[in-house]
């Protein structure tokens, strides 16, 4: 059973990050509190798997005590299967243990502990475990020191992995100098990648970063495409309003035939990505 994927709740980090997939939930038309026969059997197969030893069934069983649908909550309970789970070498029950130890949910609230398991989950090669870590180390909080080159390390591996939370972070990086060589190539590459990606953030950051420093004669275009998308998309007003003036800016600048063709990136891009998250 696929597990879900909390990521820490860090000022600096671009976005939440989505859970992967929900735990057992309560069949349609059902009431929580009342487990129907479908529940009952499967929470006896799971407990039927764990006696054999089954890490999944561990994984699944701390799902369960921790979303309260089947069994009665109890937090406690989940982090403790998550443990054993991740004792054995299990990346998400390793996520989900950190997690916990960062919100102080049923254990007691302990970020070095958070770190250590968020550290083993990303050295197995869990892109969003290797994305919070890497949050953890730019921001700094509660005894870790910032260590930026650690933080642009992590991010850049997850984003070689396609997490457009982490491209984008990993661009701020090199566009600012820290923690990796200021470069604005290699800034404008891995925002191109978030914005690609749909992340809103990214967008307006390259739009504003080719605005700046143009090397081509589409970048013009291209920002404003990006500015554009990001008036629409951004879900903060504040935000909306400042993509939204920063494009008019830009506008002014443009020939009709650059306005053109950017209104028409931009509404091809949304076509292609209408369904994408914000």
């Amino acid at each position: 059973m696929a597990i879900r994927l909390n990521s820490p709740a860090l000022a600096l980090a671009a976005c939440l990050l989505a859970p992967l997939s929900a735990v057992a939930r309560i069949p349609s038309g059902e009431q929580a509190g009342a487990p129907s026969t479908a529940d009952e059997r499967y929470l006896a197969d799971v407990r039927a798997r764990v006696a054999r030893g089954d890490v999944e069934a561990e994984v699944s069983l701390g799902n369960l005590y921790e979303s309260g649908d089947v069994l009665p909550p109890d937090p406690a309970q989940a982090a403790e299967w998550y443990r054993r789970a991740a004792n054995k070498g299990h990346v998400g029950a390793q996520v989900n243990l950190a997690t916990m130890y960062l919100e102080g949910h049923g254990v007691p609230r302990d970020v070095g502990q958070a770190i250590s398991w968020y550290a083993k989950a990303a050295e197995g090669g869990d892109a969003g475990a290797q994305f919070s870590l890497a949050a953890m180390y730019e921001a700094g909080a509660e005894g870790v020191a910032r260590e930026p080159t650690r933080a642009a390390a992590w991010y850049r591996a997850a984003a070689e992995q396609g997490l457009a939370a982490a491209q984008y972070r990993l661009a701020l990086l090199h566009r600012d100098g820290r923690g990796a060589p200021q470069d604005t190539a290699q800034a404008t590459s891995w925002l191109r990648k978030a914005a690609e990606q749909g992340n809103a953030d990214a967008q307006i950051a390259l739009g504003v970063l080719l605005t700046l420093n143009p090397s081509r004669p589409g970048d013009i275009v291209e920002a404003h495409t990006w500015l554009n998308l990001a008036a629409s998309r951004w879900k903060n007003e504040t935000e909306r309003v400042t993509a939204g003036r920063l494009r008019d800016a830009l506008e002014a600048t443009m020939t009709p035939a650059q306005r053109a063709e950017a209104l028409r990136r931009a509404t091809d891009w949304q076509d292609a990505h209408s369904h994408a998250p914000r």
